[in-house]
């Protein structure tokens, strides 16, 4: 296990999740699927992206355990649909997807701050 690893691994315990993670090479940076559980992160970012990734994943989580699987799934789903027919972007303009940056920023910003 390297050192990202056990530190995602530390951060999900921090914020109590017990979602599956998974490092590998990957044609994006990251991804949280809400069916599985599972936080899907790039091997190779760096460290920056890295934390902005896992971040924005774990919230995404977070909103998951805070709702339920089932009313996460379908809130995110009808806030997609929303933005549509607003003719705004499904992803970045949607609720969760903004939420999950802002939070990512903040996350990663603190701990940069931190680690110098």
């Amino acid at each position: 296990m390297n050192s990202n690893e056990r530190f995602a691994m530390k951060e999900l315990k921090v914020y109590g999740l017990s979602c599956d993670l998974i490092f590998d090479n990957l044609n994006f940076n990251g991804k949280y699927d809400s069916d599985t559980d599972t936080i899907y992160i790039h091997k190779s970012l760096s460290e920056k992206d890295f934390m902005m990734t896992l971040y924005h994943e774990i919230n995404h989580a977070i909103h998951r355990q805070e709702m339920g699987a089932e009313a996460y799934k379908n809130d995110y789903e009808l806030e997609m649909e929303r933005c549509i027919l607003s003719d705004l972007d499904p992803y970045e303009d949607n609720y969760y997807e903004v939420a999950a940056e802002k939070f990512a920023k903040q996350k990663t910003k603190e701990e940069m701050l931190w680690a110098k």
